[in-house]
């Protein structure tokens, strides 16, 4: 069953410390345990890049009628943006991407980080990135309204 490997994965992942990747501290706290760094240990967070996975959220949170947090959290989306995966057994490494996630979501996801690197992500059909550019031109609008909170 699918179930009982991706408990296996999960305690695997989670097995010892989880060490802050600036300062090697270990992590305590959820936030930072998902961010892979400490709060006040500086952040490579490509602004631009973290922009528009939230519009591409927005957009397929609308589309499943759920709330944004529901696709992935903003620590998530964070620690996504900070670490930029190039594929997806590394997608599958971040803390919020468990196998649901990283099946539904990760080829739009690549995509976004393969665009924001100047090339496609290897591995993922043509038209996938055209569908998450898509999405997220057409998320930009209501974004604005739906992000307020």
């Amino acid at each position: 069953g699918g179930r009982g490997e991706g408990e296996e994965n999960r305690r695997s992942r989670r097995a010892g410390p989880v060490r802050c990747r600036v300062c090697g501290r270990s992590l305590i706290e959820p936030v930072e345990r998902k961010l892979g760094r400490c709060a006040d240990c500086p952040s490579d967070l490509d602004e631009a890049l973290f922009e528009r996975l939230r519009e591409w959220r927005s957009a397929r949170a609308k589309e499943q009628s759920l709330p944004a947090y529901c696709v992935f959290t903003d620590a998530t989306l964070t620690a996504i943006a900070e670490s930029r995966p190039a594929d997806r057994a590394a997608l599958a490494g971040i803390p919020g991407v468990g196998s649901t996630k990283l099946e539904r979501y990760a080829d739009d996801v690549l995509a976004l980080l393969g665009a924001a690197d100047g090339g496609g992500a290897d591995g993922t059909p043509e038209d996938t990135s055209e569908e998450a550019a898509d999405g997220a031109a057409e998320g930009t609008a209501e974004s604005a309204e739906i992000e307020l909170f």
